[in-house]
């Protein structure tokens, strides 16, 4: 057998030669040199178990590194004491199978061989999937949020052969199958989720050997679409056809391919020839689903009245249809009649995600913003523009350096937007102190808070409420003689649609096929606006015209040179501007505010839905 030996060291130095191209370590690592004794919290020997082989990345010391390629197959000489004793074990395995446990460290999801190294070099050589080993685990002292929530997921499953790359992939998990991560599940599923997860392995390695690509990660996407049926009710070929239509997305949300963030819409191509006046072109047939009413809801209502001007702008080339009160059925309605779809509020986003799978002929777009999926595209506006200038207004307007915010769930923007009104107000009043309230937690404390410090004037929600009769959005005022509403964001939604139907007509939307695409439009690019009471003194009215026109021409911009948070300094004053990403996921609170970013369990049910879907802390 010792032709088997020369094939596996072929496999190492094939390995070793990728990983010195690439600059990185070429053999297997050692954990003595990942975490110090110093830093480890505790370790638990979880017992004996079936571990898998993938996972086993390393030994536990230093001593025999460099026998092992970074793939654990045997680096040393054919001719040496190591490779026979390779070989006997390979054809020990061979005859009777290895039953002894190997003893491994388990440090944040992955393995390190303390006894039996040879074992696994021999059994990740056979493509074995799993190995018996004796379990310790070891917890740093520096938590990792998204281990934390893996070890949730253990806690309720045993399983190891999950291992998600994205933060809430395991809440996300557990609701796809009707679980939390609160209690145990039964055995019988867990053997289920096991089985389907090592059938949809092997279709998964035989078609990408890419390390770049999580297995994981393309199996919650393929339960999401399809369920765990699409794997146990499928053939190998049905399974394949399935792996074919999800390929993209699997690809699109490995760690190295970033959002493709949109802050500027693609300039009108202007045809030589408008072919639409000689040959009458079919219509582009489009349908806007919501997830409420016009009539009851102010931002459906909002995106109703965008549909209803670009559809007269465009009447000769479109024709849309408006489907409100969505659910599942109506939004698959809505796919069949339709060649696009807009769908309105982030928690329509899954349902949309599927159908896009499903549909892959069609063009589908949802309002919500950092989704990392290739077959939907997502938008939004750059709403943090308008609170920054919103919030140098309410600066110039109060006497006592208090001012209020109400936000509603921390998701992806929001804290932006928080930020960057604190940041306006400190700009008038370097003394003002932003004090921030949130409208969906379950802990309400803060508003007596605001009461009792005579805060009086307020951000609060973009739009009126169409439940009740009130002015309290935008900036508003409690004054003796009632709400005073001073100012407040405008969305153009009718421009927003017109220009992405723009590009549409000019065939500029056609998705990348490993690239998920965010729409994140601004003031220059007409999407966004504020209004400002003509009874405001007219140089708070003057400071804003000034604020605004330095956001449309991007000689200003409020997260550029010195930024500090509650905890200290974010960047120094010869810094740069924050990047689009850095703005969208910021997960820190400016230096002036006082208050604090609601954990999950503080939020109410729908808070806790809208951060499921983009949570900035999920």
């Amino acid at each position: 057998m010792a032709d088997q030996y020369l094939k596996a060291k072929k496999l190492a130095d094939k390995e070793i030669h990728k990983a010195v191209l690439k600059g990185e370590y070429p053999y297997v690592k050692a954990l003595d040199d990942i975490v110090q004794a110093k830093d480890i919290a505790k370790q638990t020997n979880l017992g004996v178990m079936e571990i898998p082989a993938d996972y086993i990345v390393g030994t536990k010391t230093r001593g025999r590194q460099n026998m092992f390629a970074c793939n654990f197959m045997p680096a040393a000489d054919h001719d040496t004491e190591f490779a026979m004793k390779w070989v006997n074990l390979y054809n020990f395995q061979e005859e009777h199978g290895v039953q002894d446990p190997i003893l491994v460290y388990e440090y944040r999801h992955l393995f390190y061989v303390q006894e039996g190294n040879k074992r696994v070099s021999v059994f990740k050589y056979l493509e074995v999937p799993t190995i018996t080993a004796e379990v310790i685990r070891v917890e740093s002292l520096e938590k990792d949020d998204l281990y934390e929530e893996f070890l949730s997921f253990y806690r309720c499953t045993g399983l190891y052969e999950l291992y998600f790359t994205q933060k809430g992939s395991y809440k996300k998990f557990a609701k796809l199958l009707g679980k939390t991560l609160d209690n145990k599940w039964d055995e019988a599923l867990v053997r289920s989720i096991r089985a389907s997860y090592y059938i949809f392995q092997k279709a998964f390695k035989k078609r990408t050997d890419e390390d770049s690509l999580s297995c994981s990660d393309a199996f919650l996407i393929f339960l999401n679409v399809y369920g765990l049926d699409g794997i146990r009710k499928s053939d190998r070929s049905s399974l394949d056809q399935k792996m074919v239509k999800i390929w993209n997305e699997v690809v699109t949300v490995s760690e190295d391919k970033p959002i493709q963030l949109m802050d500027q819409p693609e300039e009108k191509k202007e045809p030589v020839i408008d072919f639409s006046k000689i040959i009458p072109l079919k219509k582009i047939k489009i349908g806007f689903v919501y997830d409420s009413d016009p009539e009851i809801s102010s931002t459906v209502y909002e995106h109703e009245l965008g549909r209803i001007l670009v559809s007269e702008r465009y009447r000769d080339k479109i024709a849309t249809v408006s489907y409100p009160h969505a659910n599942a059925a109506i939004l698959d309605k809505a796919v069949k009649e339709n060649d696009v779809i807009f769908t309105t509020s982030p928690l329509l986003l899954e349902d949309t995600f599927r159908l896009a799978i499903k549909y892959s002929g069609k063009k589908f777009f949802n309002c919500s913003l950092y989704q990392k999926q290739n077959a939907v595209r997502n938008y939004e506006v750059r709403m943090f523009e308008a609170k920054f200038l919103l919030g140098a207004l309410a600066a110039t307007l109060c006497d006592n350096h208090r001012l209020g915010y109400i936000a509603e769930y921390p998701v992806y923007g929001t804290i932006a937007n928080i930020n960057a009104f604190a940041i306006g107000a400190a700009m008038i009043d370097p003394k003002m102190e932003i004090y921030l309230g949130w409208s969906e937690t379950l802990d309400k404390d803060w508003q007596e808070q605001m009461q009792r410090l005579n805060i009086n004037i307020f951000s609060g929600p973009e739009l009126p409420s169409f439940e009740k009769d009130n002015i309290e959005y935008g900036i508003y005022q409690f004054t003796d003689n009632g709400v005073v509403n001073l100012a407040a964001p405008v969305i153009n939604w009718s421009n927003y649609y017109e220009k992405l139907i723009d590009n549409l007509l000019d065939n500029q939307l056609d998705s990348p096929k490993d690239k998920a695409v965010n729409y994140w439009w601004g003031m220059a690019s007409g999407v966004l606006d504020v209004t400002v009471s003509q009874r405001l003194p007219y140089p708070s009215r003057k400071l804003v015209q000034l604020l605004r026109n330095g956001l449309i021409h991007k000689t200003l911009s409020p997260f550029e040179g010195e930024l500090h948070s509650q905890e200290g300094l974010i960047q120094e004053a010869k810094a740069g501007r924050l990047s689009n990403e850095d703005i969208i996921t910021m997960d820190w609170l400016n230096d002036n505010i006082i208050g604090i970013i609601p954990q999950y369990h503080q939020l109410t049910t729908i808070g806790k839905e809208m951060t499921e879907i983009s949570g900035v802390k999920k």
